[in-house]
Parts: C-alpha cells; structure tokens; sequence
C-alpha cells in the first residue's frame, strides 16, 4: 500500500502538470500537418501481441479496432477490451427507446445494461476465448470532468443520468471503485497488469468527442503509472496506436443514409485536419473475412444502428486508421489537447449534431435535474 501511495502521489502531480495546459490552444507549428505527415505506413502485428484496447463507450472497440483485434488473435496473440462506460448517458437513445422526455435513472440503467449485453455479442464475433472483455462502468457523459474538477476520492463525480457515484452494473470489474479520476487511473492500471500489453490501442487524444479525449489522457496516465512502478525487470512500454471517431466531417459517408456496397473496399483514411504533431500514421488492411466479422460485430450492437446506422457502417472499409503515439506521450499533452472538448463549437458542427463532439453518442448535459 504504502508503494501505491508514493505510486498514486506521482501520478497526481502528473496530473497537475497536465491540467495546467488543458484549454490551450495548439501553437501553428505544432500542429501543422505536412504532405508526408498523411502518408499512412502499412502496420505490422507480431505474432503472440498482447493487445489492449480501452473503448469509451460500447462499440468503439469495433469501430476503432475491430480488424486489429481479429488480426492479433489470428497471429495467436491475446486481446483485453476494456469499456469504460456502459455507454447509459446517451440521453436523446433512451428518450426515443422509452418514448419519455425526462427518462427515469433506472431506464438510464437498463439502457447501459443493454449496451453491455449487446458488446458481449459483438465481440463473439471479433474472436475466441483469447479476447477478454471487462466493463469498468464509468459515468458516461462525465469522463473529462473528471479530469477537472473530482480527482480525488474526497469528491465524487454523480452521474446525471443514472444518479450514481459508483459502478452500478453486477459486471462491473472493479466494484470498489467511485467516481473519481484517481480510481478510474487505479483501474486502468490494473488493467495494464492483467494484460501485460505489447500493444495498444486508445480513443486519440483530440478526438473531439469529451469522453474520448479524457479516456486518452487516463489512458496515457495509467500506462505511466505502469511503466513506472519499479517491477523488476522493468516494464517494456508497449506500442501505442490512436484510433479516432468523432471528428468534423468524418469519416466520409456517415451522413448519407446508405452508404454504397463498394464502400467497403476503400481504405478509410484519417482527416487531413487532424494535427500530426510529427506523429506517423499507420493503417492495417482487412482481409475479406475481417472486413464483414466487423460489419456483423456492428450489427450487434442494435440500440446504436437504430439511431446512427449509417455513421456506424462509415467505418466499415479496406483499411483502419491509426496514429502512432510515443511512450513518453504526457510530456507533449500540452500539444494534444486544445481546449476542454465540446466548447466552442462552431455554427456548422453544431448543425452536424458536433457540439459534443460527433454526429452521434451525445454525452449527458451536466446540468442538473437531467
């Protein structure tokens, strides 16, 4: 206990070095993408990888890292998705679902107990008994507060939708857990060490979408904290690969009804507006058979095809996307994350249902009475 304190006492100082930069906007030179910069090298999966993907909500992992996750249990590796929310803040789903304005918080509950049941179905379809799927139950909608105003346990973060401060699901992984970012980092972490990662994958770090910014700095904070815990030998970092969804304008297609049945064959390339910070981008080519597992996986997941089909089956091509972060990624946090997400949004973005960060998925409103 007393190694997790001094443990635990680093990575809050961490964390008040990052939050110092939080809301900063990203200087011209850092963020200048270049010609070269868009380029996507082919990505390599060894053989016997150990994989962790760490999803926001249900069904990120497939749609961030569906063919990823086939491909490393194909090369006999092992894969851990970890889910940090059940994904039971998505206000405007469970208005339409339950037909009423002002949805009660245990309709907010089996909401998020239907997005789990319908994860473990979808990611039968991925793989075997190699992939391992955990829940954390982390307030959704609620992520990025987290980093800003209830780090430590003496003040919890409650859910406005479900009227928790604790993982409410029998699923959850870690029961003991409140809502607070050092518990969330101290979840995380064990995650790490249940799947001593070769590598992994997580929401990219200016994702536009708050819960999926805030996921890549916990992310990049546990993994830290991991590395750093003084195991003898030490921990060799694993390899880093940011996978993005919410994004202005992107991925092409989402807005149509339908996309066209050659879509699929098309690579998926990341936006020429995302910031490269010199980061190199990396994209893995689907077999035939990876590309339609991840369209059944999506399938799965029935509560979102009813209200985002066509944003959901965008993501659906020859290739899938990633930018390749470093293992020392905190020191240059400051470059990542420009302002608090959802802020600011222009006119345009809020017409495409942006202003929380994509077409879709809107977290819940921290007001309260929700």
């Amino acid at each position: 206990m007393a190694a997790w304190r001094d443990h635990q006492g680093k990575v809050v100082r961490l964390f008040r070095v990052v939050g110092v930069f939080v809301g900063l906007a990203v200087s011209s030179a850092t963020g200048l993408t270049t010609a070269r910069d868009l380029v996507s090298r082919p990505l390599e999966v060894g053989t016997g990888e150990r994989l962790l993907v760490v999803a926001p909500h249900p069904d990120d992992e497939t749609l961030g890292a569906g063919g990823l996750v086939q491909r490393v249990l194909a090369r006999g590796g092992s894969v851990l998705i970890i889910l940090v929310t059940s994904g039971d803040g998505y206000v405007e789903a469970v208005m339409h679902q339950t037909g009423s304005l002002r949805p009660r918080p245990s309709q907010f509950l089996a909401y998020g107990e239907h997005r789990f049941r319908e994860a473990r179905t979808a990611v039968r379809d991925l793989g075997d008994d190699r992939l391992v799927l955990d829940l954390l139950g982390f307030p959704d909608g609620a992520l990025q507060p987290l980093l800003h105003a209830y780090w430590p346990r003496t003040r919890l973060k409650r859910s406005v939708t479900t009227g928790v401060s604790e993982p409410p699901y029998a699923a959850a992984e870690h029961a003991e857990a409140r809502y607070d970012g050092t518990d969330l980092v101290r979840a995380l972490v064990r995650c790490f060490e249940k799947s001593q990662p070769t590598l992994v994958t997580l929401p990219h770090p200016r994702d536009v979408h708050p819960d999926h910014s805030a996921t890549s700095v916990f992310t990049l904070l546990a993994l830290h904290a991991w590395v750093g815990k003084g195991a003898a030998p030490p921990v060799a970092p694993p390899r880093l690969l940011a996978y993005l969804v919410h994004w202005p304008n992107w991925p092409p297609g989402w807005e149509t009804a339908a996309p066209p049945a050659h879509a699929s064959e098309a690579p998926l390339e990341l936006p020429p507006t995302l910031p490269s910070w010199g980061r190199a981008r990396t994209a893995l080519t689907l077999t035939a058979a990876e590309i339609a597992a991840k369209r059944t996986a999506l399938g799965r997941y029935e509560s979102q095809q009813q209200e985002m089909a066509s944003f959901l089956a965008a993501f659906v091509h020859r290739t899938e996307p990633f930018i390749v972060l470093r293992g020392d990624e905190l020191r240059y946090v400051k470059h990542m994350i420009a302002r608090p997400q959802g802020v600011g949004a222009s006119p345009t973005d809020r017409q495409q249902g942006m202003s929380v960060g994509g077409p879709r998925k809107a977290p819940a409103a921290e007001a309260p009475g929700q």
